[in-house]
Parts: C-alpha cells; structure tokens; sequence
C-alpha cells in the first residue's frame, strides 16, 4: 500500500516533524531517583533509530509536591541538567532529524503521600480515588509556587538541548484537577465557572510563553474526561479552544485513570476515541495529535487522511516494535511485531513499581544488554512445541544463524495462543500467530505440524539442541461427580471441543474462568456486523438490538475458592473483566468449595461451612489451573542430547514469561 499522509513532514512552531508518528510520555519506570539512566537512554536511542518523527519523554515532574514515583524522571533542579543533556545529545546523535519533547508533570491530588513526603496539594480538598487520600486546599502562594515550577522545568528542558515541552494536562492530574468541577470547588478567581477554572491553566502557560517565546509548547488534554461530574468531550473543545493562543499543539487521549470506560485495554477497539482528537481539531488552528488505541500504521494513515488529527500517538506500538516507522516507510508491514494490547509488560509493571518490558519485544528496557548475540557456532535445533516460548525461541535461534526445526502435536502453530484470542475482546493476541508465521517463512524455520514427538523420533533427527515447548496441561481437581459427561475442561469450548450450556457452572474463578465466563454470557448474541444490519434496515427496533448485541440468554456462575477472582490477570485488565462479568450477569461466589456435582447439579460449602445446591445446571467447566508437560525431558536427557525446558514446559508461566525465557534460550544457544 501507499502512505499519503504519515511520512509527510509537519510543521510545528519552528521545529518540523519527518513524519506523523509520535510516541507520546509514557512512564517506563527506568529513571533513578529522578534522574536518567543508561536503560533509558538506550531505550530512546533505539526508538530514535526506528524513525518516528517525535518522542516525547516523561512525566517529568516539575517540583517535589508534582512527583509520582521515584523512577520518574525529574526537572525540577539544575543537578539533573547534566543528566538531561547527555540524554537530548545521545537521542539526536542517533538520528539527527528526530525531535525529542520534555512532557512537564504535576500529580496535584494523584501524588501519593508516602513518596512526596508531605500531603499533596490540588484546587480542593476531594478525595482522590487513584492516591487514596485527600489532598491540602492549595493557597494563592501553592499556586504563585506551582506555576512558576512549570516555568522553571520548561527553561531548564530548553536549556538541556529539548526541541520542545508539553504540559501533562490530563488523565486526572493538576491541570484537570483545576478545570474539573468535580475537583475544583474553589469560590475564589481560579474556581466556580469554567472561564475562571481555566485560570491556573491559562496563567501558567502564559507564564511560561514569557519564558520560552521562541519554544514549542505542547498540551496533552483529556479529550473526555470519562468520569461522571467532570468535564465531557463537549466542555473539552471550549477548553481547547481558550487555551490555543499560546500552545502549539495539542495532543488528545482518553480520560482521567479513575475512569470505568476502558481506555487503554485490547477490548477497546482500534482508533476508538479518535473522534475525541477530531473534536478538538475542529476548534482550534494549530496541530492534532490523536492517541489511545492506535498500534497500526495503516490505522493511522486512515485517521490522517479522514482529517481527524495531523499527527498519531504510538505509544505501546513502539515498545513492541521500534522500528514500526521504518517498516512501513519501507513498506515491510509484515515485518512488524505489532503490540496487542496485553498491558502485562508495560502498564501492570508501572503499578508493581517495575521497569516495563513488553510480551512482544523482550529486549525493551532493556536494549544493551539483550542484543542479538552473535553466533559462534552453527546448530542444529530440535524445537517441540509451537507454543509462545518455542516459537520466540525459534525466531531469535534461526535470526542468528542456526539451523531450527519446529516440531508440533497440533495442526497449526501458536499453541495456548489459539485459545486465548478467541475470549470476547482478546481477538489481537491472534496476531502473534500472524507475525510468528511471517518469520517462520522469513527465516526458512522448518515446520512439522501434527507430529507427535517420540524419543525414537529425536533419536532419528539427531539434533545439538532440543528446547522442550511442550506447554502445560489441566489439573482436573478431585470433586466427586468431576468425570460425569457433562463436565468439560474450560478450554475446550474455546476449541470446540465441549458444547455450550443453558445454565452453565464454572469452577475455579482465574484468568480463564473469568474469561470463559465472558465468553459464555455473551454466546448467542448478535455480532455488530449483525446489529447493524438490521438497524440499517430498521428490521429490529434499535433498543432491542442492543441488548441483544450485549449479551446472550445463558446463565454463568463462577465458584472460586479464594477471596478474590482473577487471579494472573494484570490489575490494568482485571477491573475489566471483571466490571464486563457483571454487566452481563454472571454470578461470581468467592471463597467457595465445591463438594459435589451431580447430573443436574453442583454442591458447594460456603466460608461458614454452610452448603448450598446449584440446581438445573447443565453444563460444568473446570478451569483450576495447569501443570507442566515435561514428559520428554529425562528420556531425551538420557539420550545424551542437550536439552532445555523452556516456557510452561519448565514451570506454568504467562505468555509474557514465556515469551521472555525463548528469546534467552535462543539467544544464548
């Protein structure tokens, strides 16, 4: 295909963009007590060399009272100068034409008291549900103080060798906390009406134009706010629009992080809140950014060319693939490792105080050290099992040069993976399948599919090296009644291979029986090529239509033994889930014991020891874990070979484990 609009160059101020793709500030968790790091360095020195047109860093917080975490980066003090100009010098000397921005960050309220040392500070005293804590009322000396903090970080960013600044103004933090209504309950000159909520805003930026004339200053604004009380897409137009005469582009995302529309997560669907640059766009004359939810380069040329934004955010794309931007000007899509959304590297680490690191690339963060080592000698490799762990494994084993052969039981590639895309809202992990399969024909990787691996079989083949890839297998707990014929393992209906029932009980409440749960409730309902058909054609009042868009007729209860449900998933996809459980129904009983399941019912004792009956179920699903599949090992071992387990065949892992222990075993062999 042909890009006509995102490698054009763009504008801005008296810098110019090589191309539209920008990767906005993201918290990568790499900086040391404020200050930069080899790690992040070599992070954007990487995504420099890939050819993105502008990366943005941060937050960067701006004074002690603005401070997230300590792996944050900071520009509130000359001590970090150093530091930062290392950091714009190194940056620029990988690619001369990319513009590098400093994102200027004040948690207000979102601060958390424990890392700032003191209470944190906002408009008012609200309570903040993301810091968990109520913060001090600022006075007109907080505000004098603030305010020149951001002035000073812009001067001090300019000095440091930046191409230009954005002020963090969304997503729930200090800037929003004061245009909010919902924060905001000020009955002084910065409060009550929007015009006078605008004021902090409107002041700082003025203040730091003073500052910086000749500097580019950019704006990330919340194109809605997404939480109820505050400001909606409507009201964020008038923001953009009264803020404009200073800034020099705006950079539109989602909502505040205490929002319960899902923002960032597979199940949002690609360019979903494009509309929300758009919106802004029509308002004010200078650039548009658009972000959230755009991973593709093709999406992106669609949403330039519809005139929705001038430029597109790429944020988790970039950690998957730096060099997404390279490929497609060359025009290798294929080649792309594309993000999937996943969250479990990048933003479920920034909640565990983690570095990130990304289920697609297992070298981000981590650049340096996890290059491709070069090969020394040529082997031959014997991989069993196609699943995450063996496939990753194969592609870096035969990047660098050795001789790899894929054995697998089943009759295509991917493993577990072609089980959990099928869940509603996990269909992208499907297009880890689809970049394996390009590097499997790119790099002349042969495949043996349907083969059952026998000892003879190794034995035959004579390899150097075996990795053993053969996964895991379920635990099938000891119920009484677990072997009826009406009881099925959870996977199986994801395959096919189980039917489907009317009032369905699921026993175990992780991951996959929060998953199944989903995927159950919602079974039979219309699909939205569906929906909109018959709403097109006014076959279907549009009312009925949609409830029977949302869910099916199947009853689901979940019966977990511990506490608390899903278990494994990631806290940025587990509120998720689990907020969909019940908006479809399903009937999730935690600290539960099942004791029984009978032909048309299922016994369970509840924490008290009081029993109950589940009657008139049809069909039951166990999804109470896995165990490794490591049969092969000793015998292959006694054989005199090499061998390595790798993936859940080692021990039950995530995808993101996996992923991360076959590009180290293919590297390292």
């Amino acid at each position: 295909m042909k890009f006509f609009k995102l490698f054009t160059p763009l504008k801005i101020k008296n810098i110019e963009l090589s191309n539209r793709i920008v990767m906005p500030a993201m918290h990568l968790g790499l900086a040391d007590q404020g200050a930069i790091t080899e790690r992040l360095i070599d992070f954007y020195v990487e995504r420099a060399k890939g050819e993105a047109g502008m990366l943005i860093i941060g937050g960067c917080y701006v004074d002690i009272y603005g401070k997230g975490l300590p792996s944050m980066i900071a520009v509130d003090d000359d001590k970090f100068l150093p530091g930062l100009t290392e950091f714009t010098e190194k940056v620029h000397e990988a690619r001369k034409d990319v513009k590098i921005c400093c994102q200027l960050y004040h948690g207000g309220a979102y601060a958390f008291p424990q890392i700032i040392g003191k209470k944190p500070i906002a408009p008012s005293e609200v309570y903040s549900n993301f810091s968990k804590t109520t913060p001090r009322k600022m006075t007109k000396e907080d505000i004098e103080r603030e305010q020149q903090a951001f002035v000073n970080a812009s001067v001090r960013a300019k000095k440091a060798g930046f191409d230009a600044v954005e002020i963090c103004a969304n997503a729930g933090y200090l800037m929003d906390q004061f245009i909010s209504p919902k924060t905001n309950k000020r009955n002084d000159e910065y409060g009550g009406d929007l015009e006078d909520r605008l004021r902090f805003p409107k002041e700082t930026i003025e203040l730091m134009r003073s500052a910086i004339d000749d500097f580019v200053i950019g704006y990330r604004i919340s194109g809605d706010d997404f939480v109820p009380g505050s400001n909606t897409y409507k009201e964020k137009a008038v923001v953009a629009k009264e803020l404009s005469s200073n800034l020099d582009y705006f950079n539109v995302t989602g909502g505040w992080h205490e929002t319960k529309v899902p923002q960032l997560t597979m199940d949002v669907p690609e360019g979903c809140y494009t509309y929300l640059a758009e919106n802004i766009k029509k308002r004010v004359k200078i650039p548009i950014f658009s972000s959230n939810r755009i991973n593709d380069p093709v999406l992106a040329e669609d949403v330039l060319l519809a005139g929705k934004a001038d430029a597109i955010c790429m944020g988790r794309a970039l950690i998957a693939d730096p060099y997404l931007p390279k490929k497609a000007k060359e025009k290798e899509l294929h080649s792309i490792i594309h993000c999937v959304a996943c969250n479990q590297g990048c933003f479920d680490h920034v909640f565990q105080l983690k570095p990130i690191t990304c289920l697609r690339n297992a070298r981000a963060a981590d650049e340096r050290r996890r290059g491709l080592n070069p090969l020394e000698e040529k082997k031959k490799i014997m991989v069993v099992g196609a699943g995450p762990a063996g496939l990753e494994a194969a592609r870096i084993a035969a990047e660098r040069g050795h001789d790899v052969t894929i054995f697998e039981k089943d009759d295509k590639i991917g493993g577990l993976i072609n089980v959990i895309w099928i869940p509603p809202g996990r269909n992208e992990f499907k297009r880890m399948i689809e970049d394996y399969t390009y590097w499997i024909n790119k790099l002349n990787i042969d495949v043996n599919l349907n083969t059952e691996v026998t000892v003879d079989l190794v034995k035959d083949f004579d390899p150097d090296v075996v990795f053993i890839a053969t996964g895991s297998q379920p635990i099938k707990p000891k119920i009484p009644g677990i072997d009826k014929d009406h009881v099925y393992w959870a996977n199986d209906v994801f395959t096919k291979d189980a039917p489907v029932g009317r009032n369905n009980v699921i026993i175990g409440g992780g991951a996959t029986g929060i998953e199944l749960s989903i995927y159950l409730a919602q079974f039979g309902s219309l699909n939205p090529d569906e929906f909109e058909f018959l709403t097109f054609y006014d076959a279907l009042e549009p009312e009925v239509a949609l409830d029977m868009l949302y869910k099916g007729s199947n009853q689901v209860t979940i019966l977990e033994r511990l506490p608390k449900f899903g278990s494994i998933l990631g806290k940025t996809t587990k509120w998720v889930l689990l907020d969909k459980c019940d908006r479809l129904g399903v009937k999730k009983l935690a600290s539960v014991n099942v004791t029984e399941i009978g032909d048309r019912s299922v016994h369970y004792m509840d924490s008290e020891g009081s029993e109950h009956v589940i009657e008139n179920v049809d069909k039951v699903y166990y999804a109470t874990g896995v165990k490794s599949n490591d049969d092969l090992y000793k015998p292959i071992k006694k054989l005199g070979i090499k061998a390595q387990k790798i993936g859940s065949a080692r021990k039950p892992e995530t995808a993101l484990e996996a992923i991360e222990k076959g590009y180290k075993a293919g590297n390292r062999i």
